[in-house]
């Protein structure tokens, strides 16, 4: 069983770890469930499965969800609900599969399935649970209802879209263009301000949960953080040497996950900027996640101990303290 982490004021966390296997190929998303309870994860292999850290066994592979006819690139969980779920693909070509999918996971089949232009692969869900907003690699960008279950606003932009997330109270939305944030209110869609984040594209961003800092990714393999009351960059994080992929906030604000296309996730504390830790993984860390009231982070990796001759995906679950 994952324990509850204590104390997180020690300089350098003690992080042991876990893993969880059961995907056949390697894992593009992960996600926890918004009561912590289930962690979801995505995978090329078309499949999703929900795992439940807190009682899983030795061997047990997760409830496996099976539906997509591509690879699973993005998911995310209901904002309002512990068991309803939406994923997506990025795929292209004869896999490419067009469809935003809703899930009730007591369920076998999907709820409904909206469809897209396809090659999805960013979105976030508004924390009123009522619209998920979907980004594919034509840089177009599609609002859902999800009451209606269908795509209420579109936009084809000029501009190269990596990532959307909507703000903590769910009246503005994030985006990023190019070297730019666009903020712009919701559900009206109208700008509010935009920051100057890069010279070069932002690709990944995420909002502090106490809603103090943003931080911003770049292909310039440079994070910078940002406050969010006059829009200043407080901070530059130095610590990766490829274009950045994803960055996260932990829970309570304290720290930064971030990762590149180096086989590594680097910790900074928040507001210092100091990295506090490094965790090496078996290939590039395609999606993290942490936990949403506790100090613990899911990693995905590739992990050639169960397949050496082909590439599987394996979950490692990291934090303080484990029992």
């Amino acid at each position: 069983m994952v324990a509850l982490l204590g104390d997180i004021s020690a300089e350098v966390p003690l992080w042991k770890g876990r893993r969880l296997v059961g995907h056949r190929e390697k894992i593009r998303s992960l996600a926890w469930s918004v009561d912590g309870r289930r962690l979801a994860s995505g995978s090329t292999d078309k499949t999703i499965r929900v795992w439940q850290p807190d009682r899983i066994d030795r061997g047990d592979k997760g409830m496996e969800i099976k539906g997509h006819t591509g690879e699973v690139s993005t998911i995310r969980w209901d904002p309002t609900h512990p068991e309803h779920l939406v994923s997506c693909s990025a795929a292209t070509g004869l896999n490419m599969d067009r469809g935003v999918y809703f899930w009730d996971i007591r369920q076998a089949k999907p709820t409904s399935v909206v469809q897209s232009e396809g090659q999805n692969i960013n979105m976030c869900w508004s924390p009123d649970g009522k619209t998920v907003v979907v980004g594919n690699r034509l840089d177009v960008i599609i609002w859902i209802d999800v009451i209606a279950n269908k795509v209420i606003h579109q936009v084809k932009d000029t501009r190269e879209v990596n990532e959307s997330r909507f703000s903590n109270n769910g009246s503005l939305l994030f985006t990023t263009f190019n070297g730019n944030i666009d903020i712009t209110s919701h559900p009206s869609r109208e700008l509010v301000h935009s920051v100057n984040s890069s010279p070069v594209s932002s690709t990944t961003l995420d909002l502090d949960p106490r809603g103090r800092y943003m931080a911003v990714g770049s292909n310039d393999a440079n994070i910078t953080l940002w406050e969010t009351t006059d829009w200043t960059c407080v901070r530059s994080l130095p610590y990766h040497d490829e274009p950045i992929r994803s960055v996260q906030f932990s829970y309570d604000g304290q720290f930064l996950a971030s990762a590149s296309a180096e086989p590594e996730v680097h910790i900074t504390a928040v507001p210092s900027g100091k990295k506090v830790h490094t965790f090496k993984c078996n290939s590039t860390c395609d999606s993290f996640a942490w936990h949403p009231s506790r100090m613990l982070l899911a990693l995905s990796s590739e992990d050639p101990a169960t397949a050496p001759s082909r590439s599987t995906g394996v979950v490692r679950l990291v934090g303080r303290e484990f029992m």
